[in-house]
């Protein structure tokens, strides 16, 4: 097979790919990348995406590198009251009683079922600059942590006219009336927020993620006792979209992301 034919079979997949998300009614970015060989495929692979919990990624990655330079405790116990954490449908957040937990366990939770609360702790403790630098010294120069996710819930819930994140949720309920129902599920509203433009929340590329992944793989993120961490807690996630379509004996280790099922994504690597 000549260079030119695989160009083209490459070529007419990635329009199959794009033509069949177009039909099912959702904007696609991807990038596909084998490990081994370095042959690739995508669709708009440069493309900023919004993030959602796949940035969480990032914060693992951070967390496991300081414990690995000394820098953090990763048994360090906190005292966590749920009234007091990031809102979310898992987790600590839904918790009803305090608890007592170490930085290594919120980041299993963060990881393995994308706990809300357990992220904004993480984010706090290994500073989102420093997660930021790493991501430049992986070459992710389209890759952004530029908050938190209880202020950006709380910043969208002001957006579209809430007080914070609470009240939009109330409202979503139903528990403010019919008026305020339709308000905070307007898509022309919800669409418009920071949260959901990919040039001032949360972003990067599929590109600059095939890219991080790489790195991760190779050892060369962090310290490669860093690294193996990583890839370990990325196969503990308890759900994933790649994985449905995978063969039986093949595996995944990924992060999801979504946000008011606007935004669906997930970023991992399958090994058959």
């Amino acid at each position: 097979m000549n260079e030119g034919t695989l160009d083209g079979r490459t070529l007419r997949r990635e329009q199959a790919i794009d033509e069949a998300f177009t039909q099912a009614g959702c904007a696609v970015a991807f990038h596909a990348v084998d490990l081994q060989t370095g042959a690739e495929i995508g669709v708009n692979p440069d493309r900023p995406v919004v993030l959602a919990s796949v940035f969480k990624l990032f914060i693992a990655l951070e967390f496991y590198a300081q414990v690995a330079n000394g820098e953090l405790d990763a048994s360090e116990r906190l005292e966590l009251d749920p009234a007091h954490l990031t809102s979310g449908p898992t987790g600590l957040s839904v918790f009803q009683d305090p608890v007592t937990i170490s930085l290594r366990d919120l980041c299993h939770q963060m990881m393995s079922v994308s706990d809300n609360g357990a992220t904004d702790i993480l984010l706090a403790k290994v500073g989102r600059d420093r997660v930021n630098e790493r991501l430049n010294a992986c070459g992710c120069s389209s890759t952004v942590v530029e908050c938190g996710l209880g202020s950006m819930f709380d910043e969208m819930a002001v957006e579209i006219g809430f007080a914070n994140y609470a009240h939009l949720a109330a409202a979503r309920a139903g528990e403010l009336g019919h008026e305020a129902l339709l308000r905070s599920n307007d898509p022309s509203l919800v669409d418009a927020t920071r949260a959901f433009d990919p040039t001032r929340t949360n972003r990067s590329t599929p590109r600059d993620m095939t890219r991080l992944l790489g790195s991760v793989w190779r050892n060369e993120a962090a310290s490669p006792e860093s690294c193996a961490q990583l890839r370990h807690v990325m196969g503990q996630q308890i759900s994933s979209r790649l994985g449905r379509w995978l063969p039986d004996g093949a595996t995944v280790a990924s992060k999801t992301g979504s946000l008011t099922g606007r935004v669906r994504n997930e970023a991992g690597v399958t090994c058959p």
